[in-house]
């Protein structure tokens, strides 16, 4: 409970300032929008108030969370904008005032224009594109569907397996709020590609197990024919991993944790996730190999690309990921996204030392219903033989 407090004391002391400056900037730079700052100040920073019983998994804590996640979320991310916002803007007063007096225009001319109404149309733009980029990301988190088509040339593919194909779902993280619509659209339109398996790459639910039901109903559009495999994702492990488990295990969908399965010699390698905090769910790349039928061939199915490196030791040349979401924000024509700022492997197919990696940018979205550039996305990748 200590450690708990404190780390909720730290993360408040990194938020409150950039809050601070955000609101006190906006209330001098639009000041007859004073109330609604004020008012989305209280509003999206209420969820501080329930962070102790965020994790009880009781149905008020749902709803907390539900409701009060996604503008708290959404705030602190534009109160952190907004402040980089600010300083460059004033790098910009000064430097515009260290020019003048450069040119020799004295420094009299600069100082009677103030910083607030020097300040004011910058942000004002940045305001209104806030709500315009805030509204087509909604919309585009919420109603399409991208189908990625990802053919995959590998050196060592058996003949029987040319042409295989493979449909990859991630990071659905269904909620509360999630609605069951959308599900069954995505697997319906999984299943109108008429893949040879469906593998789902962790983060199936957002960390409670209780949502486990919606999660398999949405599944039925599935041919039950079509092999269903899902692996462990870092909300499974943040929530109660043993409940998701046992909720899981009945279901049409087989759970692969550091276990493989054959599909008509392919063998599906499902690694467990980083985020284990029990020796037992730790990611074991052997074992996830052991059982693999003499001339099988692996794929590698885990929710973090850092699996990748465990793949390459041992010799996997595909690996299946998720994790990312593109950060929920990218330009996919470039191949860039925001995660890209902070992960070596964010979107689509990398290439090591003759080890293929294909990373999903997620079919689903976290907590904010927001995905500006980088629509859900549902992967079909399609085995060839490289010529040799």
């Amino acid at each position: 409970m200590l450690r708990v407090a404190i780390i909720f004391a730290v993360v408040l002391l990194i938020f409150a300032p950039f809050n601070l400056i955000a609101v006190r900037a906006l209330t001098r730079l639009h000041p007859r929008r004073r109330r609604i700052v004020w008012g989305l100040l209280i509003a999206c920073n209420l969820m501080w108030l329930f962070f102790p019983i965020l994790n009880a998994r009781t149905p008020f804590s749902r709803v907390v969370r539900a409701v009060l996640g996604p503008p708290w979320f959404a705030w602190q991310c534009f109160a952190i904008v907004y402040c980089a916002l600010l300083l460059l803007i004033a790098l910009a007063y000064v430097g515009r005032a260290s020019a003048r007096r450069i040119r020799g225009d004295g420094l009299k001319p600069v100082l009677h224009v103030p910083f607030a109404r020097f300040a004011r149309w910058p942000s004002r733009v940045f305001l209104w594109t806030t709500i315009i980029g805030g509204i087509a990301g909604l919309y585009q988190a919420l109603v399409p569907l991208r189908v990625e088509r990802v053919p995959i040339a590998l050196r060592d593919l058996p003949p029987a397996l040319e042409g295989r194909r493979i449909a990859l779902v991630a990071d659905l993280h269904v909620g509360l709020f999630t609605r069951p619509s959308r599900l069954t659209k995505i697997f319906a339109t999984a299943n109108a590609l008429r893949p040879d398996a469906v593998l789902v790459a962790g983060d199936s639910v957002d960390d409670d197990p209780v949502f486990v039901p919606k999660l398999i109903d949405g599944m039925r559009p599935l041919d039950p024919s079509t092999p269903l495999f899902a692996v462990l994702g870092n909300h499974e492990m943040y929530g109660a991993p043993a409940e998701f488990i046992a909720r899981m295990r009945g279901t049409r969908v087989r759970l692969l944790i550091n276990e493989g399965a054959d599909v008509r010699g392919l063998w599906i390698a499902g690694l467990s996730d980083y985020a284990a905090q029990t020796p037992a769910l730790r990611p074991d790349m052997a074992a996830a190999l052991r059982g693999r039928p003499p001339g099988a061939f692996a794929v590698a199915l885990a929710h973090q690309p850092k699996a990748f490196a465990d793949a390459r030791r041992h010799g996997v040349a595909l690996t299946l990921c998720a994790h990312t979401h593109g950060g929920q924000f990218g330009f996919r024509p470039l191949r860039w996204s925001l995660a890209g700022l902070f992960l070596p492997y964010h979107m689509g197919l990398y290439e090591v030392d003759g080890a293929q990696l294909y990373i999903n940018t997620g079919t689903g979205y976290w907590l904010l219903p927001f995905r500006l550039g980088m629509t859900p996305e549902i992967t079909l990748i399609e085995l060839h033989r490289a010529p040799r």
